[in-house]
Formats: structure tokens, sequence, C-alpha cells
């Protein structure tokens, strides 16, 4: 009995060590298997002024907290951007809203904010964002009415620091830094950009050096494979990556995503008067019909240019165009997106800020 009593216990013993066994074994896969996403998460998605050559992959999350404290502070910042967007703050025009009041956004319901998850971006800071750019060094961006777009949020979300109360179209820092904003749409309009700024080089207030920063987008209204790379980034490459077309750091951003009804992936065909609406479109089917920055990016990736990928953050958010919720002047228009608290310019100026915080001081 003393023996049985022995090798039962040591049974119960070998078992409770098997289970231990397999406890730690399971363990053990689930940490392998997590260690890759932690380790992504905690990589940069820009080091030393460079990306990391893939998309910044992550989704959408509600943010309730960027509308809460101060009541009327939040209001002041709503309403900044509203008279800044216009229609396309996307806030509800068809009820009055009192100074003060908070505007209820019609599309994509409380904030967003995107949470990136191969790479790490800054933490949203406007005040990190106006030391990312520092005392002495210019940011210069080039772009179509999206880009106009952000320029209106970035006025908004830099307030506190800008040096004039009604900017044009350079924004200018309370420690020195500015950020100029030149409307690009077509080689047409780089072309007429770049000579001016050619014959106003050697002025004080518009010198280039090599440690600003010239940030480029071009596409969305090239609605041919053809004309994008003979009219536009054959130009490009002859005039500002084989030479320079201004002394300083030449960095492009990713053309948005659309989301238009029809079989072309969310591309915009033509104008639709029975368009209703802005529509979610599978993720494989957008990849495929990505191909502004397709060629763009490879053209870069040829000439060692920073690519601001931002591509795939507005790939996911179809509910965020003034479309939705039928408060845009247009009769579809999945092109442009809200301008909203969070959204996708609030994820664009942090993934500027994390791009120029890893550049190097001056």
């Amino acid at each position: 009995g003393h023996l049985h009593g022995h090798a039962l216990a040591s049974a119960s013993g070998i078992g409770d060590g098997m289970d231990r066994l397999s406890y730690l074994a399971a363990w053990l896969v689930n940490i392998v298997i997590l260690i890759p996403h932690f380790c992504l998460a905690l990589i940069p998605c820009f080091e030393n002024g460079t990306d990391g050559g893939t998309p910044i992959n992550g989704q959408w999350i509600p943010a309730p907290h960027l509308l809460s404290g101060d009541p009327s502070r939040a209001a002041q910042l709503v309403q900044c951007r509203v008279q800044g967007g216009g229609h396309r703050t996307c806030v509800d025009f068809t009820k009055p809203h009192k100074l003060g009041e908070i505007p209820t956004p019609t599309s994509g319901g409380e904030p967003q904010t995107f949470q990136p998850s191969t790479c790490a971006l800054s933490v949203p800071d406007s005040a990190g964002l106006v030391d990312a750019v520092g005392p002495t060094r210019n940011i210069y961006f080039f772009g179509d009415s999206i880009l106009m777009q952000h320029r209106s949020v970035l006025r908004c979300y830099l307030n506190d620091f800008l040096n004039e109360t009604n900017p044009g179209r350079t924004l200018r820092l309370s420690n020195g830094g500015r950020l100029t904003f030149y409307r690009v749409s077509t080689l047409k309009h780089l072309e007429k950009q770049l000579e001016g700024l050619a014959k106003s080089r050697h002025s004080p207030t518009q010198m280039m050096f090599d440690h600003d920063v010239c940030i480029f987008n071009v596409g969305v209204h090239y609605n041919s494979k053809e004309d994008f790379q003979n009219e536009f980034l054959n130009y490009f490459e002859r005039q500002c990556l084989k030479a320079s077309c201004l002394p300083c750091k030449i960095v492009w951003r990713e053309s948005a995503h659309q989301h238009f009804p029809g079989p072309k992936g969310g591309l915009f065909i033509k104008p639709d008067p029975k368009c209703k609406g802005c529509v979610s479109v599978p993720e494989a089917e957008m990849a495929a019909n990505n191909w502004r920055n397709d060629m763009a990016n490879a053209l870069m990736g040829k000439y060692n240019i920073p690519i601001l990928r931002v591509w795939k953050m507005t790939a996911l958010a179809h509910q965020m165009h003034p479309t939705l919720g039928g408060y845009s002047h247009s009769s579809c228009d999945c092109t442009h997106f809200c301008t909203f608290m969070g959204g996708v310019f609030d994820a664009w100026s942090l993934v500027l800020q994390s791009f120029l915080e890893s550049l190097p001081s001056v």
C-alpha cells in the first residue's frame, strides 16, 4: 500500500510537471509569436531622416480624450477648424452652433486617432512638432488642395506657437521655424512655383539651406499611369532628383487613397451625380489600384528619397471623407478628408513630427 501510494504520488508529480512544462511551452510559443510585434512597435518609423521602406500599418481607434478637459478650450480648437475647413470640417451645419459649443462631427462619430502597429510614431504634441521643426529649419510643402487642408489643420494645431493671428502661406513659429505651403497639383503648377522661388531665393526671407526640408506630393490630379509618368515623374526625376531644383532636403509624401464607388478600387473615374457617398474598399483591391504610390515610391527609392508613408492610414479612412453624412457641397467628395479633431490630418502631423525628430539637429 505504501509503495502503491508512493507510485501514485510520483505519477501525480510527473503529471503536474508535465502540465507545467506544457504551460511553459505554450507560454514560450506565445512570447515568440508576440516578440516581433513588440519589437516592431518599438522600432521608430523614421531613423536618421530615412523611412523604413514599408507601409505604416495600424488602425483607427476612438479618441474621446481629444475633446475632454476644458470644454471652452475644446470648443475653441474645434471652432478654429470649422473656420479654416469650411464644409470639409464635417460638422452638421444644419444645426445652429453657439460660440463655445462643440459641433458634432457627422463623419466617423467621436474623434479617432491612428494607432500604428508596425513601427513607433512620436507622442502627439503640438509643442513637440514646434521643437522638431527647430528655430533655424524651414519646411516647404508642395501639394494640392489636400495639402491645403493639412495647412488649415496645422494652423489650428500650432495656434499657441504662431507669431501671427492671421497667417498667409507661411506659418511662422514662435521659436523661429517656418512652415510654408505652395499649391501644386500638376507639372504646370510646379514649374511656376519653382520659377518664382528661383527669382526670390536670394531674398533674406526666402533663402533655403540644405538643412531645410522640401516635402512634395503630386498625384491625385493624374488619372492615368502614362500621364503621371511621362508628364510629371520624368520631369521631377530630371529636375529635382538628378539635378537640384531647390537647395533643400527633398522628401516625398504618399498620395492619399480615394473611396469612390466603382470598379477601380475607390479611385475617381468621372463625376457621378447619383453617388450616395464614399465606400469601404477591400484592402487587396485598394493595393492593386495604388499605382500612383507604386510608381512614385519606386522612383524615390532609386534616389534614396525619404517617403512619408501615409497611404495606408488613408486607405482605412473611408468614413472620414466629407461626403459621408451628406454635409458636403460636392455631389460626391471621396478625395478630401474631414478636418475635425483627430482624423487623417492630425495623423499626418504626427508622421511629420516623427520624421523631423529623426533628422540631425541644426
